[in-house]
């Protein structure tokens, strides 16, 4: 065979040629640097932290807490960025709102509030009066429990599921109680 059949690269097209491969190459570093960068958003994601080796002092290494200490006027423990998990979609909340401010239609208001928000709403209904707007939620509940308050508003506060329970609330994971 020939040089003629088989030419030799010319500078100019060995230097395209570099050039594509060093191209090549940092795009394939990217896209590899891009993966790994998803891969760890996504474990974070999907880490609620209950799985794993145990943890010293209940929180991950790093974690900061999100509220201060439960005050004495509530029962709630405070929730930390560690117990916080997964919020769940409104409709896989199941919401009972009683009306503690002695206003009448106050909780079927708040009901079809949730309700128009995606909540798994329960027929409303009165209870004793009280102050101040709170949400109870069973344990397991505590991120959707943040985000309830929220969604009622009204500076409501997350308190302790009461234990034992109230009477009818098998079926109900929070109670919002609208206070005065």
């Amino acid at each position: 065979m020939t040089e003629a059949a088989f030419p030799r690269p010319t500078p100019r097209n060995g230097a395209h040629f570099h050039k594509s491969v060093a191209f090549s190459a940092l795009r394939g570093a990217l896209l590899i640097g891009l993966a790994v960068i998803v891969g760890i958003v996504l474990l974070q994601v999907v880490d609620n932290g209950s799985s794993g080796p145990a943890k010293s002092g209940g929180a991950k290494a790093g974690a900061t807490s999100t509220t201060k200490a439960a005050s004495s006027t509530t029962a709630a423990p405070p929730t930390t960025a560690a117990n916080a998990g997964p919020v769940k979609p409104p409709a896989q909340v199941r919401v009972l709102v009683l009306n503690g401010s002695g206003v009448t239609g106050a909780a079927k208001a708040k009901t079809n509030a949730l309700r128009a928000l995606g909540y798994n709403t329960l027929t409303p209904t009165d209870t004793s009066t009280r102050t101040g707007t709170v949400a109870e939620c069973k344990a397991g509940f505590e991120s959707e429990a943040q985000a309830l308050v929220k969604a009622v508003g009204t500076s409501a506060k997350v308190v302790a599921f009461p234990t034992p329970p109230p009477p009818n609330t098998d079926n109900v994971d929070c109670i919002v109680i609208i206070g005065k």
